[in-house]
């Protein structure tokens, strides 16, 4: 009897691996597309948020010039 277990526990062991890598890559899926979700929620948010601020202002800031002073040095 001890042999017979002594030769099934190493299956026992990777049944039971089996079955944990299952469950840990449904609860990944799981994950994976709950996060989608929140993040076309969000895209949708400022999609929307895009639509409407975009008449207050004619230009992005990015092509506005910026103002200010440059100061260039040398590393050494």
């Amino acid at each position: 009897m001890q042999s017979f277990m002594a030769r099934l526990l190493p299956f026992i062991f990777l049944g039971i691996l089996l079955v944990l890598v299952v469950v840990g890559v449904i609860l990944f899926s799981y994950l994976l597309l709950f996060g989608a979700m929140v993040g076309l929620i969000l895209f949708g948010v400022a999609w929307i948020k895009g639509l409407f601020s975009r008449n207050k202002q004619k230009y992005p800031a990015a092509y506005h010039k910026k103002q200010g002073r440059i100061i260039d040095h040398d590393r050494r």
